[in-house]
């Protein structure tokens, strides 16, 4: 594939305001997804309004919170562990969006926010690095989240969990820290155990996470069948953080 025709395939008429952005831009910054197609995709089930102050977990390249300044006009801080606060506010300030998104060094488990600081979280496609112990939501998150404040999440996975192997036709690829793709319906369960929230929507990105899936291996010339299935797709979840009791965590 020619790198002209993959620059056609990042521009999809399924998401109107990813195409506004420049195809080169979104290719030169990529990081394992087309992760404007996904943030699009969840602000279509998420509450986003001006003046709101949003947590971009993740950011990675920081175009997810970008994107999100710029069709919003929310306040986002685009924290991230491994890509430097430094290149990230270039790439903001290069798109005239600095007064709005402020790159942030943390790490998942030390995170330097008040509590009650923010409307809402945003995740896409990093949650499941570092999220998926039992007790991370109540000890290292929720607790920054305000009252009927919103986490929205999109994660890559499977259409159920695995019960025994996984399926022979994904296994050859399938290494083993990989287990932590999950499920929509794992993510839902992982966030209603803890009692903090209530799952407000979720689905496979409205019937779109497997072509959304084949389309990106296409754009990275990956022809494997870990991408190229029925089984693992893009899905999007939105949670509400349910109201503050004395009891909520531990002191």
């Amino acid at each position: 594939m020619t790198h002209e025709e993959k620059m056609k395939l990042l521009i999809d008429e399924k998401y109107p305001l990813s195409a506004k952005y420049d195809p080169e831009w979104i290719y030169e910054n990529k990081m394992g997804c087309q992760c404007l197609w996904l943030v699009e995709s969840l602000s279509q089930i998420m509450t986003l309004k001006p003046g709101m102050r949003i947590l971009d977990m993740g950011c990675g390249n920081a175009l997810t919170s970008i994107f999100l300044a710029k069709e919003f006009g929310v306040t986002v801080f685009a924290n991230d562990l491994w890509v430097s606060p430094t290149d990230n506010w270039k790439r903001i300030c290069n798109a005239g969006v600095e007064n709005l998104v402020f790159p942030i060094h943390g790490e998942a488990h030390n995170l330097p926010y008040a509590d009650n600081f923010f409307d809402a979280v945003v995740c896409i496609n990093s949650f499941q690095f570092y999220g998926t112990a039992d007790n991370y939501l109540s000890d290292y998150m929720a607790h920054l989240i305000k009252p009927d404040g919103q986490f929205g999440l999109v994660v890559w996975g499977p259409d159920k969990e695995f019960t025994g192997k996984v399926p022979a036709d994904i296994g050859e690829k399938w290494w083993p820290d990989f287990y932590y793709f999950h499920s929509l319906d794992w993510w839902k369960w992982h966030f209603e155990k803890t009692g903090l929230f209530s799952i407000e929507a979720g689905d496979d990105l409205a019937g779109d996470g497997v072509r959304v899936t084949r389309q990106w291996a296409k754009i990275m010339e990956k022809y494997d069948n870990t991408h190229n299935n029925e089984i693992m797709r893009w899905n999007r979840m939105v949670a509400k953080r349910n109201s503050h009791q004395a009891d909520d965590f531990r002191n």
